[in-house]
């Protein structure tokens, strides 16, 4: 089976905190994590070696790891009220979640890419692993 990752590039409003940001956002991953074929995830924070504004302008990346299709990961997430921000403003409306909606949620820019792996994890040494 090929492995497939999902990755959430994302930039907060202006004026909100890094750490209150990163504080929301780990416990996001959680949510997201609860959801039938969402593995695992780690974030990045991204820093430019183009100029930014030529590369969306995103300054964090969300890399989760999936156990199974995009197309079905996605389907679960959208079962779960999570698969656009409109739809998770509406469940944390409707059930105000363990987690709550902070008010510069809207804000918030989101881009999404499902990746397929394509071949073999290729070393310097030219091994596939």
């Amino acid at each position: 089976m090929a492995h497939h990752i999902h990755l959430v590039f994302s930039d907060p409003p202006d004026g909100v905190p890094e750490d209150e940001f990163d504080e929301w956002y780990d416990a996001h991953i959680q949510e997201i994590l609860a959801v039938d074929g969402w593995r695992a995830a780690t974030r990045y924070r991204l820093e430019g070696v183009v100029d930014a504004a030529n590369t969306g302008g995103y300054r964090y990346l969300s890399l989760y790891e999936l156990d199974c299709a995009p197309a079905e990961a996605l389907a679960n997430l959208e079962a779960a009220s999570m698969g656009s921000a409109d739809s998770y403003i509406d469940k944390k409306d409707a059930d105000q979640g363990r987690l709550p909606l902070p008010e510069w949620f809207a804000g918030i820019r989101f881009g999404s890419w499902n990746c397929t792996q394509l071949g073999e994890r290729i070393t310097p040494d030219g091994t596939q692993a």
